[in-house]
């Protein structure tokens, strides 16, 4: 139970034990206790969640999100790979495996297991390469998650911007400096009527260096111009793009991309590019505009990673089985409050 709660190592939960009962047994008691009893009692929870889905009659959509994370156990790499139900949040499957077994075929065997006997509509996917050719052969539609295809533009796009933006301030610090100096020689030398003579090689010199400093103050605020305008244009590509995968119609969708599309050759390189991307996999982009329970995201599964083993949790796991325990009992939390709380209170309110 304290496990299901929350991460603590066998010395706290020997502490808490022998605190909370006055008892004096050892750690190792403990960690034999938990590693013999553990397994029943995940079981006894599952068939308690089990038969209270099949009171609530939650049936498995057809809709999932799919996705894996890398968890590092004693300097060993580990895949996890979940499957969740986009509408009902029920996880399907989550699996934890050894790198060396993580490979396409692994993948399909997965979610072919997974989905075997339950209704297959759609799977959301970021942009592997291998799902598309995955997903097709076990039957299902392919949604991409929108979210990562515009991460993939930001990747490219925000360095750019940045750099700019950057080279801006430059510009300006340096404009900011050179009037200063323009300032400095005017004190040095003040302005007489007329042209100063011949002669006067001195005021001569200071109004040279004034003006080349001004034609250089001058050179700067119109690269300060072209970069701004760099950075509008980028914008409002970018802009263009959100507008795609923010369309509620196939139709409106469509209209935006074929905007950028058809003047494809005028385009800034870094859209030229994504665009180009972009047309390969636009259909499998657009599936949510067919179907209203399609997600446009593969949020979801992430935010099962982050609640059920958070990065400060991955860290501390020394063997894999300690792991494996932890992962399934905040899944069945997961699953608890989730789903059954909230059926139950939609229930209730009914």
């Amino acid at each position: 139970m304290c496990t299901k709660i929350t991460y603590a190592s066998y010395g706290s939960k020997t502490e808490l034990v022998n605190d909370q009962f006055d008892l004096n047994i050892s750690r190792q008691s403990i960690y034999l206790h938990e590693k013999e009893l553990s397994p029943q009692y995940i079981y006894n929870k599952e068939q308690e969640i089990l038969k209270q889905i099949k009171k609530l009659d939650i049936k498995p959509s057809g809709y999932y999100n799919y996705d894996e994370e890398y968890i590092k156990i004693s300097s060993k790499i580990y895949v996890r790979l979940a499957l969740i139900d986009a509408v009902t949040k029920m996880i399907i499957n989550d699996e934890l495996i050894p790198k060396s077994q993580f490979n396409k075929e692994y993948i399909e065997k997965f979610l072919t297991e997974s989905t075997k006997d339950i209704k297959l509509n759609t799977i959301i996917t970021d942009g592997h390469r291998s799902y598309p050719e995955i997903i097709e052969r076990i039957g299902a539609k392919h949604q991409l998650c929108t979210f990562h295809i515009m991460q993939n533009l930001m990747t490219k796009l925000n360095p750019y911007i940045h750099k700019k933006e950057r080279s801006i301030e430059s510009l300006k610090e340096a404009n900011e400096k050179k009037e200063a100096k323009i300032e400095e020689l005017k004190s040095k030398m003040p302005l007489k009527r007329g042209r100063p003579k011949k002669s006067d090689k001195k005021a001569i010199n200071n109004i040279e260096k004034r003006k080349k400093l001004k034609q250089e103050i001058d050179e700067n605020k119109e690269k300060i111009r072209e970069y701004k305008a760099k950075i509008k244009e980028h914008t409002e590509y970018k802009e263009t793009i959100r507008k795609i995968f923010r369309a509620k119609t196939l139709k409106t969708a469509m209209k935006y991309f074929h905007q950028l599309y058809d003047k494809l050759d005028e385009l800034p390189t870094i859209i030229q590019n994504f665009i180009k991307t972009l047309t390969k996999k636009i259909d499998k982009t657009l599936e949510y505009t067919k179907d209203k329970n399609i997600p446009k995201t593969n949020n979801l599964v992430e935010l099962l990673f982050k609640v059920t083993f958070p990065g400060k949790i991955k860290r501390i796991y020394r063997t894999y089985a300690g792991a494996i325990t932890q992962i399934k009992l905040d899944d069945l939390k997961w699953i608890e409050h989730n789903i059954l709380e909230k059926s139950s209170k939609n229930k209730t309110i009914s």
